[in-house]
């Protein structure tokens, strides 16, 4: 049960948006890298600013929101530019984008639901790869972005 918070949110919810709104798994990927990033760049008095607002975990939840908003920001914006033969390469990025995110964010957020996840062995042999688990996923979701469907623009392209 303690795995199955964080499959749905992590796994679950990215491939949601793959397949209803053929969003480019590579682009969510990179977002959930830059909302990584970002938090290690965040201000601690705005975190504990907008954490007072949530009771109990309001900190871990603010951190853990940067990084859910920039996939789902990007996922928007970038919807419809995954075509149906793309689909098989974008979902393998979204599994290396669970389970980077998996390993990256317990200690990043320090929200309780996903420390506890720490203590499952599925967890700890995918943090003893978490190096290859990351390059192997930014290597696939840059050539997801490479091949992705480019939207048309303008009157003038069909």
């Amino acid at each position: 049960m303690e795995l199955a918070l964080p499959v749905l949110v992590f796994f679950g919810f990215p491939l949601f948006m793959l397949f209803f709104f053929k969003s480019n798994g590579g682009i969510m990927f990179l977002a959930a890298c830059a909302g990584l990033v970002l938090l290690n760049s965040l201000d601690p008095v705005v975190v504990t600013a907008a954490g007072a607002v949530v009771p109990g975990e309001g900190e871990a939840y603010v951190r853990f929101a940067v990084v859910l908003l920039s996939i789902i920001f990007s996922g928007l914006v970038f919807r419809g530019t995954t075509k149906g033969s793309a689909l098989v390469l974008n979902t393998f990025v979204i599994i290396f984008m669970a389970l980077m995110l998996w390993v990256t964010l317990p200690s990043a957020t320090g929200a309780t639901w996903l420390i506890n996840g720490t203590e499952s062995n599925y967890w700890k042999i995918i943090n003893d790869f978490k190096t290859l688990v990351i390059a192997a996923g930014f290597g696939l979701s840059l050539i997801a972005v490479l091949f992705g469907h480019k939207k048309p623009h303008g009157k003038g392209r069909h």
